[in-house]
């Protein structure tokens, strides 16, 4: 018996730390999305790239082009977590569609080793922000995310607590320019970095 009941104990123990790490499911009439699903939908349109100065690292850019797909994939990953109900979701959903009829977002995680050289918002003279597709050039501006960590990894797992999270906006309707090759260019007095993105087959 004094065998028995440890292996019972670990084995119950085992169930119920099983089903703690049971995703919740979506609500009812709201897109269910698996974590596997939603992960490949956001490194279908990441890219990163680092800079150098010699051994040292002056720069780490890793950016998602928010298209339509990785919008509903966020969108629907988003209801899953917090559970919301089909009305909440269809709000959401009208929003999000109609800031992408307007412009086009990119999500952008940067690291520097000078935490202040990382603000994407001084424009000035510190960064310029552009994305060009089809031989037309956008300048983006940027809106650094105020959530916790935990919030931005659970949309983007990729960033970590040594970056800085912007959203950059560019003029431009997300349908216009979807679909087709697009890079991603920061540069200023820090560095130089570009992203390029090929349409997804």
């Amino acid at each position: 018996m004094k065998i028995v009941k440890p292996v019972l104990f670990l084995t119950l123990l085992g169930l119920i730390c099983t089903s703690c790490r049971s995703p919740l499911k979506a609500q009812s009439g709201v897109p269910d999305i698996s974590t596997s699903q939603y992960e490949q939908a956001i490194n279908d349109k990441t890219k990163k790239t680092e800079v150098y100065d010699g051994l040292y690292n002056i720069l780490t850019v890793q950016a998602t082009w928010i298209d339509s797909v990785v919008t509903d994939a966020s969108l629907a990953q988003s209801a899953r977590l917090q559970q919301w109900n089909e009305a909440l979701y269809k709000e959401e959903r009208e929003k999000r569609i109609s800031k992408n009829a307007q412009s086009t977002d990119f999500f952008v995680s940067i690291y520097t080793p000078e935490r202040k050289h990382s603000d994407l918002r001084r424009s000035t003279n510190l960064w310029k922000i552009y994305l060009e597709v089809d031989g037309q050039r956008y300048e983006g501006k940027a809106s650094k995310i105020r959530l916790l960590l935990t919030e931005i990894q659970a949309l983007y797992p990729y960033h970590n607590r040594w970056s800085t999270p912007y959203i950059i906006t560019f003029p431009v309707a997300t349908g216009v320019i979807e679909g087709k090759k697009a890079t991603l260019t920061l540069t200023g007095a820090v560095g130089a970095a570009q992203l390029s993105y090929e349409p997804v087959k």
